[in-house]
């Protein structure tokens, strides 16, 4: 169990990459077979995925999408800072409960993922009608999220809620990330 908690530790959303490091397309499979795993509402897996790892397509995707909404004078990573994978998370449109599948997934596929080193952003600010141009998606899916891969080059910690001003990730001078959590004693309300 110690092994699980820590990966659940580690597994921050990352947004800052070494992109001189690739991920190869076998890497990407191994996820959506973690993917595939996870538990799914009335096991109808309604989920579909689109990898990226070309360079040209993986810019193409990475302009369409948003990052980091509490650092307002930050634009997302610098060309050689940016994702060099992307899993696209797709839902056929007859079902009502994707949005939990998807998130059991995406918790499978990033888990799995830091286990190896690499880490995951999910992103949900995305331009979807222009990202389902870009990927010429059929018209029964409906783009979900994004998750972006690579080696992190950024620091992201853990901290206290209680350290924090409030709830939002920020950063430091030195561009370290902090994230606050909430304790334990402020989530647990009653134990019976």
């Amino acid at each position: 169990m110690e092994r699980i908690k820590e990966l659940i530790q580690i597994n921050r959303s990352y947004r800052r990459f070494d992109n001189s490091k690739k991920l190869d397309m076998g890497f990407l499979e191994d996820l959506i077979y973690s993917a595939r795993m996870s538990q799914s509402a009335a096991n109808l897996q309604p989920l579909r995925y689109i990898t990226v790892t070309d360079e040209e397509k993986a810019e193409q995707v990475f302009s369409t999408l948003g990052w980091a909404g509490y650092l307002k004078e930050w634009d997302g990573p610098d060309p050689d800072e940016q994702p060099v994978a992307y899993i696209v998370v797709l839902s056929t449109k007859d079902s009502s409960y994707a949005q939990v599948d998807a998130g059991l997934a995406m918790q499978n596929m990033c888990l799995t993922a830091i286990a190896a080193g690499v880490g995951s952003c999910i992103l949900g600010n995305i331009k979807k009608e222009r990202l389902a141009q870009i990927l010429e998606l059929e018209d029964d899916l409906t783009i979900l999220y994004v998750i972006a891969l690579g080696y992190p080059v950024e620091n992201v910690q853990v901290i206290s809620i209680r350290e924090a001003p409030d709830h939002k990730y920020f950063r430091d001078e030195k561009g370290n990330h902090y994230v606050p959590k909430r304790c334990i004693d402020d989530l647990l309300i009653k134990e019976l």
